[in-house]
C-alpha cells in the first residue's frame, strides 16, 4: 500500500532477510483441525455480545490457541494529536503485559504486511525493527495478517513465537481466517457505537424538547394565572358599575363594549389554559344524560350577539324531534361555540353562516338498545377559508393562517387544538375542510353520544337566591374589592380578609356560609387556612371554596380541605351555583363529586 505512511520499500526489508513469508509454503503441513475452528468461531460469535475490548481479547486468545503461538495479540491504526501509529489493542500469552504498547505505522511489521496487502511472516524482527526493542522474551518468528478493511486495512492480527516453534502455510489460512472475523467483529462494533451515538443524541434531543415543551407549559400556566388576577377585578367591577348605572343608557352601552372586550380576554385566556390541561391530561369531561338542543342553544347564544354585529346571516337546521345525548353539557357548548365563533369572526360582514344538526330519531332506536347512534354538527361559512398548505396542521397549537393573523381579534391559534381535545375526550372526531382561502370552511364534528333516554330540559338560573353570608380572602386587593362590591349589591353580607391570619380572626365573631378562599396567598396560603378553618366547630356547616388561577388547582391538599374550587376570575354563573347550593358538597376528588367543571 503507498501513500500517506511512507512505508519503507518492500525490497529494502527483504534484503536484510527477515521478510520469510516464502517459506510457508516448503514447511511441512497439518491438516487442518475443523472442530476445533468451528468450536472457537462458535465462541467468537458469542463474545459478539459482550464488550469491544472483550471481544478482541477473545479473538487473541483464540488465535493463540489455534496456532500454538507463544503470544497473540492485534494492532489497530489511531491517530491522536501526533502522528498515526499502530496499538496493541489486546495481547495474549507471554506478551500480555504489553497491552497498548504503540508501535509507528512505518518501519514495523504491521506497517510491511499492510503495506504490502498480504499474510507476511517475519525472522528474528527484533533485529530489523526499533519498535521491537521492547518486546520480552525474544522473539523467533512473527506471523502477521492484515486485518481487511475499506479502503484500506484497520490494523494487523499477528502472533509470534518465542522459541523454535515455526508456523506454516495452516497457521496462515487460520490468522488470515480470524482477521477477516476481526474485521466483521470492529465493523459491527463500529456500526452500534455510531447507533448508540446516535440514539444517545437523539434522546438529548427528546429531552431538550421535552425540557422546552414544559418550560412552555409552565410559562402559559404562569401567563394565565397573571392575567387571570387582574381579569377578575374588572370583570366584577364592571358588573357592579352596570348594576348601579341602570337608567343611564350611554353610561350602560359603554361598559357593554368594556364587557365584551374583558370576555374576549376571557376566552383567550380560558384557552391558553385549556390548552395546557390538554397536554398534561387534565381536560376532562364528565358526560351525563342531557339534550343536545340546548347545548346547541346555549352555543348560539354565546355567538348571536357577535354574529348580529357584524351583520351575518345564521341558519340553524335541527332535527324536529328531541335529541337525548350522554356528553358533557358545558364541554360540547365550548366545542360549538368556538368552532361557530371562528366561523363568525373569519367570514366578512353580512356574510352566510349555517350550523346543520344531524342525527337519528332516538324513537327509532330499540328499547333496550344502549348503543350510542352517531350525530354530526356541521359549521359552513363563506369566509375566509383556509389554505391547502395549513390543513393538516390547522389543529396544532398556535397555528395560524395568514389571514386569520391578519384579521381582527385573530386570537392565538389555540381553540381548534382545545376543540379537538374535548371532541376526542367523547370518542369523537372533528373534521375540517376548505377549497382554500377566500373559498369558506366548513368543519364537521362526529359525536357517537345519542341515547335513548328521556331528558327534561332544565335550564340553569341564577334568581331567587337567598343573601348567604359570604367571606372573601384573597391577598389581591383589587379583586377582592370588585368581587365584594358585587356580592353586595346582590344583597349579601360580605366580610373580606386580605390574609390568611386575618381571616382567622374575623371567623371568631363571623360565621360565613361560603368562604371563597385563593390557594395561592403568601404566608399561610389557602390549603392551610382551609384547614385551620376545618378544625372550627362552629364552622362545620361552611363550604370551602378554593380560588385559583393555575391548571393545576392544588393538588392532593386541596382535595382535602376544601368542597370544591372556582378558576379566577369566577363567573356569575359558577358563583350562583355555589350560592344555591343547599348542603354541604363532596369533598373534591370524590366519586360522586362533580361541581359543574371545577369539581375533579
Amino acid at each position: 500500500m503507498s501513500g500517506p505512511y511512507n512505508m519503507p520499500p518492500p525490497s529494502r526489508v527483504e534484503r536484510t532477510g527477515t521478510i520469510v513469508t516464502a517459506e510457508l509454503a516448503a514447511r511441512a503441513g497439518r491438516s487442518p483441525d475443523y472442530a476445533a475452528e468451528n468450536e472457537a468461531l462458535h465462541s467468537l460469535a458469542q463474545a459478539l455480545a459482550a464488550s469491544d475490548s472483550a471481544m478482541l481479547q477473545k479473538l487473541v486468545d483464540t488465535a493463540l490457541a489455534l496456532c500454538g503461538a507463544g503470544s497473540a495479540g492485534i494492532s489497530l491504526r489511531e491517530s491522536g494529536s501526533g502522528n498515526p501509529c499502530y496499538r496493541w489493542v489486546a495481547v495474549a500469552g507471554r506478551c500480555a503485559h504489553l497491552v497498548g504498547h504503540v508501535i509507528p505505522i512505518a518501519n514495523s511489521p504491521a506497517g510491511v504486511a499492510i503495506g504490502l496487502n498480504s499474510p507476511q511472516l517475519f525472522s528474528l524482527p527484533e533485529q530489523h525493527f526499533d519498535c521491537m526493542a521492547d518486546v520480552a522474551p525474544h522473539v523467533t518468528e512473527e506471523l502477521v495478517v492484515p486485518v481487511p478493511c475499506n479502503p484500506e486495512p484497520m490494523g494487523a492480527l499477528w502472533v509470534m513465537s518465542h522459541d523454535d516453534h515455526r508456523f506454516d502455510s495452516e497457521h496462515r489460512r487460520i490468522l488470515t481466517s480470524l482477521a477477516t472475523f476481526t474485521s466483521a467483529a470492529l465493523t459491527i462494533a463500529e456500526a452500534k457505537s455510531a447507533a448508540e451515538a446516535r440514539a444517545n443524541e437523539a434522546e438529548k434531543a427528546r429531552n431538550e424538547l421535552s425540557e422546552a415543551e414544559n418550560a412552555k407549559d409552565n410559562f402559559i400556566a404562569t401567563l394565565g394565572h397573571e392575567l387571570r388576577g387582574p381579569l377578575s377585578p374588572i370583570e366584577s367591577a364592571l358588573g357592579a358599575a352596570q348594576k348601579l348605572a341602570t337608567g343611564s343608557p350611554a353610561v350602560l352601552s359603554a361598559l357593554a363594549l368594556a364587557n365584551r372586550q374583558v370576555q374576549q380576554l376571557k376566552r383567550i385566556v380560558g384557552d391558553l389554559l385549556d390548552a395546557a390541561k390538554g397536554r398534561h391530561g387534565k381536560l376532562s369531561v364528565h358526560p351525563t344524560h342531557c339534550l343536545l338542543g340546548d347545548i346547541v342553544k346555549d352555543a348560539i347564544g354565546a355567538a348571536s350577539e357577535e354574529a348580529e354585529r357584524r351583520h351575518h346571516q345564521l341558519h340553524v337546521n335541527l332535527p324536529a324531534y328531541p335529541l337525548p345525548v350522554f356528553a358533557d353539557a358545558a364541554r360540547l357548548t365550548q366545542v360549538i361555540s368556538n368552532v361557530l365563533g371562528n366561523a363568525v369572526k373569519y367570514t366578512p360582514p353580512g356574510g352566510e353562516i349555517t350550523l346543520q344538526v344531524d342525527a337519528p330519531d332516538p324513537n327509532t332506536i330499540p328499547e333496550h338498545d344502549s348503543t350510542p347512534r352517531e350525530v354530526v354538527v356541521t359549521v359552513r361559512d363563506n369566509g375566509m377559508g383556509i389554505s391547502r398548505d395549513l390543513l393538516p396542521r390547522v389543529f396544532d397549537l398556535f397555528s395560524q393562517s395568514r389571514c386569520a393573523r391578519t384579521a381582527a381579534e385573530g386570537g392565538l391559534g389555540l381553540g381548534l387544538s382545545v376543540v379537538k381535545y374535548l371532541v376526542q375526550a367523547h370518542q369523537g372526531d372533528v373534521s375540517i375542510s376548505s377549497e382554500g382561502e377566500g373559498k369558506g370552511t366548513e368543519v364537521a364534528v362526529r359525536l357517537p353520544i345519542v341515547r335513548r333516554s328521556a331528558v327534561e330540559y332544565t335550564g340553569p338560573t341564577s334568581h331567587g337566591i337567598t343573601p348567604a353570608r359570604i367571606l372573601l380572602v384573597d391577598d389581591n386587593a383589587d379583586a377582592l374589592e370588585a368581587l365584594a362590591m358585587l356580592l353586595a349589591l346582590d344583597g349579601h353580607e360580605v366580610k373580606r380578609a386580605y390574609s390568611g391570619e386575618a381571616a382567622l380572626s374575623l371567623v371568631e365573631s363571623f360565621v360565613p356560609d361560603v368562604a371563597l378562599i385563593d390557594i395561592h396567598m403568601p404566608g399561610m396560603d389557602g390549603n392551610e387556612l382551609a384547614r385551620l378553618l376545618r378544625q372550627r366547630s362552629r364552622l362545620t356547616t361552611t363550604r370551602l371554596v378554593a380560588l385559583t388561577g393555575y391548571i393545576d388547582h392544588g393538588g392532593h391538599d386541596s382535595a382535602a380541605v376544601f368542597d370544591c374550587y372556582l378558576v379566577k376570575p369566577p363567573s356569575l354563573e359558577d358563583l350562583a351555583d355555589v350560592l344555591k347550593a343547599k348542603t354541604k358538597l363532596p369533598p373534591l376528588g370524590s366519586a360522586d363529586g362533580e361541581f359543574q367543571l371545577n369539581r375533579l
